[in-house]
């Protein structure tokens, strides 16, 4: 597997979770009055039965809702199509500037089993 071929089996993986946490709605908001997370139709999307996330939890959970995570996929594919573009020109300096990018991009993954240590 290549790093671009790794990169991209993650994205689909986020876009896929990411598309199947949303009922409708793909923005979330925190309610610091009762730390709840909402989506912008006002359906509970975390609602614990015993305790209730910390405010910081709430605010971490809401700001990587389903919206954001689809913005970093598309931002992150756009990196790969530069990187496709210029490994096809033959463009090996900005390629290989890219491919650095890459690598970086791919490190979050670190934990899957099929990253590849000498990617980092």
């Amino acid at each position: 597997m290549t790093l671009v071929e790794f990169l991209q089996a993650r994205l689909a993986e986020d876009e896929l979770i990411a598309l199947a946490a949303t009922d409708g709605s793909q923005q979330w908001r925190t309610h610091y009055d009762y730390r709840d997370v909402k989506d912008e139709d006002g359906h509970y999307v975390v609602q614990a039965d015993t305790r209730r996330p910390s405010l910081e939890q709430a605010a971490h959970i809401a700001r990587h809702c389903p919206a954001r995570v689809l913005r970093e996929v598309e931002a992150k594919r756009a990196v790969i199509a530069d990187y496709l573009r210029h490994d096809a020109a033959g463009d090996l300096l900005e390629r290989d500037a890219v491919e650095d990018l890459l690598e970086e991009l791919c490190s979050v993954y670190a934990d899957h089993p099929d990253y590849i240590k000498s990617w980092s």
